[in-house]
């Protein structure tokens, strides 16, 4: 690690066709003027074909660290043994599922003087897809009614309510518009052999369709945001195009719900607009999007923040950023050497 450098660990490098936020967080920070020269970039993976690992110029090291289902203490272990080697300074976890995994030793962590900007364990379950609904109907915040489903018996009386067509979500990912009980049966099952139970069945809304990427505080103000219209949608419905918007509702809207959720750190709202606009908020994602790089390249670099917040250094809220610009995401090959990729797989490490 250079001298008097901030090392910065990030987690999610698959960068497929589904990309992970982790190279795109590594990739703002390396474009922060303030962080040249003084960052060092740590990459942890959970396997050697960790595509964003090997982006060229991004990372200076990186190591392998256990899948989420390994739990707290495999996860803690390990990176107690990597603080060891590269004296870490903060961590910023890219995926859901390792963002309760990381919430949940953060004493351990800030006592090695590891650094986070994560909420406790008990808010980061509020904003879970099957409690969600509760949580607007609580709060005045439009979500679409959902129903938990404990087996695919209750999908007829369900639709009665909900009408056709609706749809059918794992509780972790995953969703599909159903327009028959038949269809749904067959749904049901596919989504349950993948994400296991329960199964959310929710009122179908139609409309155009936003992300807010957002950053609040510990005392969950907004320090950030950057609304998005997705443009370009995959098989999947995950955005491959989008072009920044300003629209003030939307990032009101994103404050009131991170502020009732009492959240700290990174976060993704995504929302539908009906055709009468009113917003619907479909779901709260635990940390940045994919699209993040287009956050910063619009005005707002929230890697940065975030890892000025989290070492404590004296920070202002980003309040403006520039509409128009738009993201299309493609495919690269990088042409290598083997050795990285066997080191890493050998080791548990590779340095580049």
């Amino acid at each position: 690690m250079k001298a008097n450098s901030v090392n910065i660990a990030i987690t999610g490098l698959s960068a497929t066709d589904n990309p992970y936020p982790g190279l795109g967080i590594a990739r703002c920070l390396r474009l922060a003027e303030e962080l040249r020269g003084r960052i060092t970039i740590t990459g942890l993976v959970f396997e050697p074909l960790s595509t964003g690992a090997f982006h060229e110029g991004v990372f200076d090291r990186v190591y392998i660290v256990p899948y989420p289902a390994a739990g707290h203490e495999a996860l803690l272990s390990r990176l107690e043994e990597i603080h060891e080697k590269s004296s870490l300074d903060v961590i910023i976890p890219a995926l859901d599922s390792e963002v309760l995994l990381y919430a949940g030793i953060q004493e351990q962590l800030a006592d090695l003087g590891i650094k986070l900007l994560l909420p406790p364990v008990s808010q980061i379950k509020l904003r879970a897809k099957n409690l969600l609904y509760e949580f607007g109907r609580k709060n005045g915040i439009h979500i679409p009614q959902t129903f938990i489903l404990n087996n695919a018996d209750e999908i007829e009386s369900k639709s009665t309510a909900l009408g056709f067509p609706f749809v059918l979500k794992g509780v972790l990912s995953d969703a599909r518009i159903c327009t028959s009980v038949e269809e749904a049966g067959i749904e049901y099952n596919s989504l349950f052999d993948a994400w296991g139970y329960p199964i959310l069945m929710q009122k179908h809304i139609s409309g155009e369709e936003f992300d807010v990427i957002a950053l609040t505080d510990r005392t969950h103000g907004l320090m950030g945001a950057v609304a998005m219209k997705k443009i370009g949608l995959t098989e999947t419905g995950k955005a491959f195009a989008g072009v920044t918007i300003e629209n003030q509702e939307l990032i009101a809207l994103t404050a009131d719900v991170l502020k009732k959720l009492a959240w700290i750190g990174p976060a993704e709202c995504e929302f539908i607009q009906d055709e009468r606009g009113t917003f619907h908020l479909m779901e709260v994602n635990s940390r940045f999007p994919s699209w993040l790089y287009l956050a910063a390249v619009a005005g707002q670099n929230l890697p940065l923040l975030t890892v000025q917040m989290a070492l404590g250094w004296p920070v202002v809220p980003l309040k403006n950023y520039r509409a128009g610009k738009l993201f299309i995401r493609t495919v690269t090959d990088r042409v290598m050497d083997p050795c990285a990729l066997t080191e890493l797989a050998f080791t548990g490490e590779v340095s580049f």
